[in-house]
């Protein structure tokens, strides 16, 4: 297999205001690129695995501006689709401190990837890999994108390629019944599947005690592997055996948390990959916290500063 992961979907152009401000009052914004496949790609990039990500970009300065993003970070993006038609999709963002929340607008309609149709993607690409990524944001875009991501998911199956599914559940795009109809029987196929507890309860129904939520997830969904993330408390996995836990880290400064759960799921991926769930949940864990202390969506650290954050949990200073 040329890929250790493949994954696909929509990256936007972040704009973002800066602490104390909102986008009413503010003159200046931060761009950023970001989006939840890709920030898998980028993470699992750092690795050292090779990995690639596939989208439909516009083919202007927004939409190379995203593609060299991913690219840069050792991505794959040679299997992205360009158009000169649709647009970048874009999203802005208020940092606030509490108690006023944080808040994100998107404007997403219309971007190029809704218009993304099955024929178009080069499944000889997509699929010559050892995972398949995918989530549920992309089904969630347009009827084509479903399309694609159930296409994906049925040719993935054919050649026995393990699927990953973060179900990455969004308000904004669907109703939460609407999202269970669609991501069952996606989920179903899923070896490995990562779930929020709030989406887990939001969607399923599954509530109660963490590890009887994970096991349940794997008992409706008969998949491989269980992962649920429980907040500040940090994340479980069961895989029909044992459970493993880890709690999260003890955090003072929050930086920036958009894709901290991206880079959660890229450690888990990694350990997935290694047969080794233990390792995976560690780094999970471990990713995430360092997210947070990074501007911007994509994970920028390296597994060498993942070993020494897992080796000294307790020491912030680096000597």
């Amino acid at each position: 297999m040329k890929f250790d992961a493949t994954t696909f979907g929509e990256t936007m152009v972040r704009l973002s205001v800066r602490p104390g401000q909102n986008l009413a009052n503010s003159y200046e914004l931060d761009m950023h690129t970001g989006g939840t496949e890709s920030n898998v790609a980028v993470a699992l990039a750092r690795l050292g695995l090779k990995t690639a990500w596939v989208s439909r970009l516009t083919d202007n300065p927004l939409g190379k501006r995203v593609e060299f993003d991913i690219r840069r970070h050792g991505v794959d993006t040679s299997g992205i689709i360009w158009t000169k038609n649709d647009r970048a999709g874009t999203y802005y963002v208020e940092f606030a401190t509490p108690p006023r929340p944080s808040a994100v607008l998107y404007d997403r309609r219309h971007s190029a990837i809704s218009k993304l149709k099955p024929a178009e993607l080069d499944w000889n690409f997509l699929l010559n890999t050892h995972l398949l990524h995918l989530t549920g944001i992309t089904p969630a875009l347009s009827p084509t994108c479903k399309a694609a991501v159930a296409e994906a998911v049925r040719r993935a199956k054919a050649k026995r390629i393990p699927l990953s599914f973060d179900v990455n559940y969004r308000a904004k795009l669907w109703k939460p019944s609407e999202a269970a109809r669609a991501l069952s029987p996606l989920l179903r196929q899923a070896a490995l599947i990562i779930m929020t507890s709030e989406d887990a309860a939001a969607l399923f129904n599954l509530k109660g005690e963490p590890e009887k939520v994970a096991q349940r997830i794997q008992y409706l969904f008969h998949c491989r592997v269980a992962v649920l993330t429980i907040g500040g408390r940090g994340a479980l996995v069961w895989d029909g055996n044992r459970v493993l836990h880890e709690p999260g880290f003890a955090l003072t400064e929050v930086v920036d948390r958009l894709g901290a759960g991206d880079a959660f799921a890229a450690g888990i991926i990694y350990g997935f990959l290694q047969n080794n769930l233990a390792l995976g949940l560690k780094y999970g864990i471990a990713m995430s916290a360092m997210k947070i202390g990074m501007r911007g969506d994509y994970w920028w650290g390296t597994k060498a500063e993942v070993d020494q954050a897992l080796k000294g949990r307790e020491s912030q200073v680096s000597r």
